[in-house]
């Protein structure tokens, strides 16, 4: 056979392998693997996400004025926040 060839798999010789028994403490080591193998998050603990429902044209609007003042949505959405308890609060 040449390198190039494929060779043919005999499926028959995976007759002999059986699935390993399930013990109490698998659950357990998976956890602990789990854990050791997580990538540590790269959020901030203070920062969340929220999805917000709108007509199209309230979100655009929104996005365009926070663009236009050059600020990311969260922190224009914190400005019109104070604005709002300015004027309802004063």
């Amino acid at each position: 056979m040449t390198s190039g060839e494929r060779k043919i798999l005999d499926f028959g010789d995976l007759d002999e392998f059986e699935p390993r028994q399930k013990t109490a403490s698998l659950p357990l080591e998976r956890k602990a693997v789990d854990h050791a193998a997580a990538f540590p998050s790269r959020e901030r603990d203070d920062e969340g996400q929220m999805n917000i429902r709108a007509p199209e044209a309230v979100l655009k609007r929104f996005r365009e004025m926070a663009k236009s003042e050059r600020y990311k949505l969260g922190a224009f959405l914190e400005i019109l926040m104070n604005a709002y308890d300015q004027r309802h609060d004063g």
